[in-house]
């Protein structure tokens, strides 16, 4: 007889399944990364086929997420993140180079001046783990974040796993930070908030690239996302104005710019829908009042901490020394620059300058244009503002799978359409099995990839062939 499970619903078996099976791809990842002597390519492979098994499950709880209680998604958030915070730093190496701008701060030398191969020495162990990249460039982060990456170092100086687990902790602030505040935002825009969760908090590249990968970037979005409810709460439809709510937002949102200065466009597009809704006296408030918070919370974590200014002079000039192979700009430029080898001229870089330069006009005319809509009320700030992280994405000089999730928390909350937000989780799936858990060579990487493949490809067959793929109920999400 034909084993048939039962349909699923809210709380049945279909989503306990994809939970679990999601919890044992991250955990086969986090086994085969662990350094237990496998080959490259079936370190690649099996992590692979991990990553792919969480990414489906992640899917699939996608088309019932509008009927999942917002508990039971905070559940699932915790019981995938928890693997991680045991794994190795995957997917990049910026926690040595986080490692390193601490310490050079924390032995008092300016991290906007020297790197790590000037303070800390060439052979130094540090300096040899920072990718070769990076290791003659200052630091290309905010005060805000070095001053934590100094007190790491004051706390663990230059042991690597106490460094890996403190800057994980800051990564798991922004997290709680994310989850508090997207279903609030979300219920604002009028967006289911469950589906705000499932994509945003459950998102596979929160778990890779803030957890696993230890990026800042959780921190700095868990910070905007928070800020920005702060305002909006403070600023109720009411017209009844509360500031200590709306001055705590802005310290917020001004402290994630100081992690990485790209998050003050939220606060920009948030700034700019008040303004159109506020009274006249109103409207001197926001005009005046946002910028000046952002200038003196800025002011006071640059003295305050001791750094200064001098990471505004390196905004421009430090990501984009190298050469992103994800950034279209640069890919324009390499294919030029290919094209030009065959005739006997090397026109990369310049080609890749004039197309970044191209890209950055192309993007200020697009983030214009998207304020003034929000400005007119054609659009809401939130996805004004998501949408403009996606022109930094598309037209910007670097582009790191991490970088995704500046748009894809404020996106998650302002999408009011199945198709925008289709297009969405189709960027987060592909992104998300888009770097190898592990370095090897090209013939690895293929065959690992290859593998991988064809592990997934015929358990999904075999569980088919024998009923034991729980059938999913497409539902309508509800906006």
């Amino acid at each position: 007889m034909q084993n048939v499970l039962p349909a699923p619903d809210k709380t049945g078996l279909n989503i306990s399944a994809l939970h679990w099976a999601g919890f044992l791809g991250i955990a086969v990842l986090v086994l085969v990364t662990s350094g237990i002597g496998l080959p490259s390519v079936l370190v690649v492979a099996l992590g692979v086929a991990g990553m792919a098994t969480l990414v489906l499950s992640w899917l699939g709880i996608g088309r019932l997420a509008a009927g999942l209680p917002e508990r039971r998604l905070y559940w699932i958030a915790v019981s995938w993140c928890a693997p991680l915070l045991v794994a190795r730093p995957l997917f990049s190496g910026d926690i040595n180079s986080y490692l390193a701008q601490g310490l050079i701060a924390a032995k008092g030398f300016d991290t906007y001046l020297v790197g790590p191969a000037e303070a800390l020495g060439a052979d130094s162990p540090v300096t040899m783990a920072v990718s070769h990249y990076w290791r003659d460039t200052p630091a290309p982060y905010g005060p805000a974040f070095v001053a934590l990456a100094r007190t790491i170092a004051h706390v663990a100086g230059d042991a690597f796993v106490p460094t890996v687990l403190l800057h994980r902790l800051l990564g798991l602030i922004g997290i709680v930070l994310m989850a508090w505040a997207l279903p609030r935002l979300a219920r604002r825009v009028g967006v289911s908030p469950s589906i705000a969760l499932w994509l945003a908090l459950l998102n596979p590249l929160v778990l890779w690239h803030v957890v696993a990968g230890v990026h800042n970037d959780g921190l700095m979005v868990g910070l905007m996302v928070a800020g920005l409810e702060l305002v909006l709460m403070g600023a109720a439809k009411t017209g009844v104005a509360r500031p200590a709510l709306i001055a705590a937002g802005v310290i917020a949102v001004s402290a994630a710019a100081n992690i990485k200065i790209v998050a003050v466009a939220g606060l920009l597009f948030v700034g700019v829908g008040l303004f159109r809704r506020a009274t006249p006296a109103g409207r001197v408030a926001v005009a005046l009042g946002l910028p000046a918070g952002f200038a003196a919370v800025t002011a006071a974590i640059s003295l305050g901490s001791g750094l200064g200014f001098g990471w505004v002079r390196v905004l421009s000039g430090v990501s984009g020394q190298v050469h992103s192979w994800m950034a279209p700009t640069n890919e324009l430029g390499f294919l030029v620059g290919g094209l030009g080898k065959i005739f006997g001229a090397d026109l990369t870089d310049g080609a890749i300058k004039v197309f970044s330069l191209i890209g950055a006009i192309i993007g200020l005319a697009v983030g214009a244009r998207l304020l003034w809509l929000t400005y007119r009320e054609k659009l809401h700030p939130l996805y004004g503002a998501g949408l403009t992280f996606a022109a930094m994405l598309v037209l910007g000089p670097v582009v790191q799978p991490w970088y995704l999730l500046w748009t894809v928390a404020l996106l998650a909350v302002s999408l009011t359409t199945d198709r925008g937000r289709r297009l969405l989780v189709v960027v987060s799936a592909v992104f998300g099995v888009l770097l190898p858990p592990a370095n090897g060579g090209a013939v690895s990487l293929a065959l690992g990839y290859l593998i991988a493949i064809v592990l997934v490809g015929g358990t999904l067959f075999l569980l088919e062939r024998k009923g034991l793929l729980p059938e999913i109920r497409l539902r309508k999400s509800r906006t």
